[in-house]
């Protein structure tokens, strides 16, 4: 009789999470980004994002909340 399989740690970790960038609170993008992203950095990459300039249409942005890894929500001027 076998026994249970053993899990193997090393396949257990996430390598990329998807995060997803909201403009007005409508989904406008999504990113695959590292589970370990920092707060600037995936800010940075949210604004950069083509569908966001595309929705901000030249627009400023007033705020930018973000939730690392899951979640930036840009509200425009």
């Amino acid at each position: 009789m076998a026994g249970w399989p053993a899990a193997d740690p090393k396949l257990l970790v996430k390598d990329l999470v998807t995060c997803v960038v909201q403009v007005s609170g409508k989904v406008r993008d999504r990113l695959e980004v590292p589970p370990g992203i920092g707060e600037d950095e995936l800010r940075e990459l949210a604004l950069g994002a083509p569908g966001v300039r595309r929705s901000l249409a030249g627009r400023g942005v007033r705020a930018v909340i973000v939730r690392p890894p899951k979640l930036v929500n840009i509200v425009p001027e």
